[in-house]
C-alpha cells in the first residue's frame, strides 16, 4: 500500500502551530536528547489515526496541546486527520478530517469518528467480508478486521527494539496479540479476501451438511419405530370402525386424511383381511418348516457321504497302482465301477448343490414375502370394536390426529424434502473453489528467509559469530530467527545490540514481501525508535555522552541498511519506502548517506513541545 506521513501538526490552547515535516522515499531521522517528546510522536500518530485509548504524556504535551494533526498521503490521495487532545485519560471524539489534506489553522469538528474509519477502512481494502476466522479471549469470531490491526507491521517502539522475544508492539494488549496471528496471512499476501469469503462460505455450508446428516440419520434410526406407531393407530382406527387403508398406501397423510373424513363404515373387512393375512402367514410358516426339515436331511445325507468317501480313500492308490497288479479277466470291469462310484460320492459331497441353492433361494423369497404380511398385518385390527357413543368416537380421532401430528409433523409445502437438501448443500459445497494457502504460505516463508540473508549480508559482522546463521522466519512465533549451519539448532542470539539488529532484519524483510505480493493492506513505510539504544552506558541517554568508536560503526551499519533498503526498494520495485527514526546519536553519524533526511534537532530549547507554550495553563 502507498503510502507517507508528510506532516505532524500540533495547536497550542493559543492556535500557534507546531510542525514538523518529513520527505517521501527517505529515512527521516528526528535526533535530539531525551525529554524532547521524539518518542512521543509514535503516540501522537497512534492517537490520530483513531485509538480508542491513547500514551500521550499528560504533562508539558498534553497540557500544553489542543489538537493533534496528521497529514499524509495513502494510494494517490492526501488527507488531513485531527483529533482534540484527551482530557486526561479520556480520548477525544472530536475529529476534524480533509480529503484534500488541508490543514486549517485551527481546527474544529467535522466528522463522526465511526465515518472516518468506514473511510481508512475503504483505504485498508476493509469491507464486511473481512473478518476473523476464529476468535480468542478478546476477539469474537466473525467480528471485522480493524485497519489499525495493520499497523503492527509499522513500529518498532523503545519497548521491543531490545527485546528477545516481542517483535510487534502492543502485544501486551489482549485484542492485538490476538488479532497478529489472524491477519498475518492476509497481510502477507498468503491468503486473500476472495479465499477467505470462499472458505468461509464452504465451511458454514459444511457445518450445515454435518448438521442436516446428523438429523437425517436420527430420523432413519427412528424410522422403523415410528413405522411401527403409525401401523399400530392404523390398526386402532380400523378396529373402531373408522376407514381401513390399504397397507400399500399407509402413510401418516393417509391416515390423517381418513381420520379428518371420521365415517363409521362396517369394520368387518379389515378384520376379515387380518384374519385372512393371518392364515397366509401359518401357510407360508408350514411351508418354511417343511423347506428346513428338506434342508436338514440334505445335509444329513451330504455328511453321511463325506464318511463313506473317507473310507474309500485307500482305493484310489489302488486305482493309482493298477498298471502294476495282476489283472484277472474281470479286473477293468472293477476298476471302472469303483472309479464310477468314487466320482459319484464326490459330487454328493460337493458344496452348494442345485437342490440346496434352489431351496435357499424358495425360503428367502418366503421370508421375504412373510415379512411383508406381518407389516401389513399391524394396520389391521385383529377384533372388532365399537364406540360406545358418538362422543368417544371424536376424543378417539382427535387424540389420535394429535399424536400424528406429535410423531410426524406437518411438512411445509414449500420445505424441501431431506434427501434434496443434503443433495443441494453438497453441490453448493463442491462449487465453491478455496485455495490451499499452505503451498503459497510456505513460499513466502522461504522468500522471508531469502530477502533476511541477504539483509543479514548486508550487516556484515555487525551479528559477530552469527553473521555466517541462517535466518529463518518461525511461523508459528511470528518473529525472525538465526540457524547454525548445517544444524536444525535455532539459536536464542544473546545481546541487545543482536536484538535490535534482529528487529530491523524481521520488519524489512516483511514489508519487502508486502511490496512484492503488493499486499493492499500493510502502509509502506516504518517507524523506529533509537535502534542506538543498545550502546548507551545507561538506559536513558543523556546530551553529550559519546558512543564508543565501535558501537559508533555498529550504529552507522544500521543506518547504512536503512538507506539501502530505501533506494533497494526505489530500484527494485519501483516503490516509494518511508522512514521515521528517533535518535539521540548526533547528526554526523548520518553524513554521506543519499537517502536520509534529518530533521531540526531536538537539542537546547528545540523540543516538541516550545517553551512559549507552557505559558498557557
Amino acid at each position: 500500500m502507498k503510502f507517507a506521513i508528510d506532516t505532524i501538526t500540533l495547536w497550542s490552547h493559543r492556535n500557534e502551530k507546531r510542525q514538523l515535516h518529513f520527505k517521501r522515499g527517505k529515512v527521516n531521522i528526528l535526533t535530539g536528547g531525551s525529554h524532547r517528546g521524539k518518542s512521543a510522536i509514535l503516540d501522537i500518530l497512534d492517537y490520530c489515526f483513531l485509538g480508542s485509548s491513547h500514551k500521550i504524556p499528560l504533562d508539558i504535551i498534553n497540557d500544553n496541546t489542543s489538537w493533534y494533526g496528521l497529514t499524509f498521503a495513502i494510494n494517490e490521495k492526501h488527507y488531513t486527520i485531527a483529533r482534540q487532545s484527551p482530557n486526561g485519560n479520556a480520548v477525544s471524539n472530536e475529529v476534524y478530517f480533509s480529503s484534500v489534506g488541508n490543514i486549517p489553522d485551527q481546527p474544529t469538528s467535522n466528522i463522526a469518528i465511526d465515518d472516518l474509519k468506514l473511510i481508512l477502512e475503504a483505504e485498508f481494502k476493509i469491507d464486511e467480508a473481512v473478518r476473523l476466522a476464529y476468535g480468542g479471549g478478546a476477539l469474537r469470531s466473525g467480528s471485522k478486521v480493524s485497519f489499525r490491526y495493520f499497523f503492527l507491521f509499522n513500529t518498532i517502539s523503545e519497548d521491543i527494539i531490545t527485546s528477545r522475544d516481542t517483535y510487534f508492539d502492543k502485544q501486551n494488549e489482549d485484542r492485538y496479540r490476538e488479532a497478529l496471528p489472524r491477519i498475518f496471512d492476509l497481510a502477507m499476501g498468503i491468503d486473500t479476501l476472495q479465499n477467505i469469503a470462499n472458505r468461509e462460505r464452504k465451511e458454514k455450508l459444511e457445518r450445515e451438511l454435518v448438521k442436516e446428516e446428523r438429523r437425517s440419520n436420527r430420523l432413519e434410526r427412528g424410522r422403523a419405530d415410528f413405522d411401527g406407531e403409525l401401523r399400530q393407530l392404523a390398526a386402532q382406527a380400523a378396529a373402531f370402525g373408522l376407514p381401513a387403508i390399504d397397507e400399500r398406501q399407509l402413510s401418516p397423510q393417509t391416515l390423517k386424511a381418513a381420520l379428518q373424513e371420521a365415517r363409521t363404515p362396517d369394520n368387518e373387512d379389515s378384520v376379515h383381511r387380518h384374519s385372512q393375512i393371518s392364515a397366509a402367514i401359518f401357510d407360508l410358516d408350514r411351508r418354511l418348516r417343511k423347506l428346513r426339515l428338506l434342508s436338514s436331511e440334505v445335509k444329513r445325507y451330504k455328511s453321511q457321504s463325506a464318511e463313506t468317501y473317507d473310507s474309500l480313500i485307500p482305493i484310489t492308490e489302488i486305482l493309482a497302482q493298477s498298471e502294476y497288479i495282476v489283472k484277472s479277466p474281470i479286473f477293468d470291469n472293477l476298476i471302472a465301477s469303483i472309479r464310477s462310484d468314487l466320482a459319484s460320492v464326490k459330487k454328493v459331497t460337493q458344496r452348494n448343490q442345485p437342490v440346496e441353492v434352489q431351496v435357499r433361494s424358495i425360503q428367502n423369497k418366503l421370508i421375504e414375502e412373510r415379512a411383508k404380511l406381518v407389516e401389513q398385518q399391524k394396520a389391521l385390527p385383529a377384533a372388532p370394536e365399537s364406540f360406545e357413543t358418538e362422543k368417544q368416537k371424536w376424543l378417539f380421532v382427535g387424540e389420535t390426529l394429535g399424536r400424528l401430528e406429535t410423531l410426524f409433523p406437518s411438512t411445509p409445502q414449500n420445505a424441501e424434502p431431506e434427501s434434496n437438501l443434503v443433495g443441494s448443500l453438497q453441490s453448493q459445497i463442491d462449487d465453491i473453489s478455496v485455495e490451499d494457502v499452505q503451498t503459497k504460505r510456505n513460499a513466502v516463508l522461504s522468500l522471508i528467509n531469502e530477502i533476511a540473508a541477504i539483509l543479514l549480508k548486508r550487516t556484515g559482522d555487525a551479528l559477530y559469530n552469527y553473521a555466517t546463521w541462517h535466518p529463518e522466519f518461525v511461523y508459528k512465533e511470528k518473529r525472525l530467527r538465526l540457524r547454525k549451519p548445517l544444524s536444525s539448532v535455532i539459536e536464542n542470539v544473546g545481546s541487545s545490540s543482536n536484538h535490535m539488529f534482529m528487529h530491523l532484519l524481521h520488519f524489512l524483510a516483511l514489508h519487502a514481501i508486502a511490496l512484492v505480493e503488493k499486499s493492499p493492506f500493510i502502509p509502506a513505510f516504518l517507524i523506529i525508535d533509537q535502534p542506538s539504544r543498545p550502546y548507551y552506558p545507561s538506559e536513558v541517554p543523556m546530551d553529550g555522552v559519546q558512543l564508543k568508536s565501535e558501537d559508533g560503526e555498529l550504529v552507522r551499519v544500521a543506518f547504512e541498511l536503512l538507506d539501502w533498503f530505501v533506494q533497494d526498494m526505489r530500484d527494485t520495485h519501483a516503490q516509494e519506502f518511508q522512514m521515521i527514526v528517533f535518535e539521540h546519536v548526533n547528526a554526523d553519524a548520518f553524513q554521506g548517506l543519499g537517502n536520509v533526511h534529518v530533521l531540526q534537532e531536538f537539542r537546547g530549547s528545540e523540543r516538541l513541545i516550545p517553551e512559549s507554550w507552557y505559558l498557557v495553563q
